[in-house]
């Protein structure tokens, strides 16, 4: 049975709580990802962002300038502002069929996975389809294994 473990993206990349959205939104560019694990000063998970979120408070990709009440600017939003919480989280373990039913019932495309409390890598709606084409035996199936297993 396959698990998480063969199909996450690992190392996670994460961001601090206090990291502003411009930051935030250069993690995710720079990385090619859609959503950060937020962790507090002690490398706890305490939150996940994620390009939509970080769009729904900005008026543009380009410019975090949007004034967003009384106190912050956009650009000097930190994270814990607007980071969703609670976390939904599988450990490496978990059985893959199991992790996409989670992302069926939360309605999500993704999550961080965890291991005796520290983020190890996270797993997505994509890393799931890699596996399906995999599984398959597609003639590019070895491509999307190694393609997983280099980012993992």
């Amino acid at each position: 049975m396959e698990t998480v473990k063969a199909w996450m993206s690992a190392p996670a990349i994460i961001a601090r709580d206090t990291e502003t959205l411009p930051r935030a939104r250069e993690l995710l560019i720079a990385a090619g990802i859609r959503r950060l694990p937020v962790v507090n000063a002690t490398g706890n998970l305490v939150g996940i962002v994620t390009e939509g979120d970080i769009n729904r408070v900005s008026d543009s990709p380009e410019r975090d300038d949007q004034a967003y009440n009384l106190y912050y600017r956009v650009h000097d939003l930190p994270l814990r502002e607007v980071m969703r919480r609670p976390v939904i989280t599988v450990t490496p373990d978990t059985p893959l069929h199991e992790a996409a039913h989670l992302l069926l019932a939360w309605r999500i495309s993704g999550f961080p996975v965890v291991s005796e409390g520290r983020i190890v890598g996270v797993i997505t709606a994509s890393d799931m389809l890699r596996h399906i084409i995999w599984e398959t035996g597609d003639a590019e199936s070895e491509f999307l294994k190694a393609q997983s297993a280099s980012v993992g």
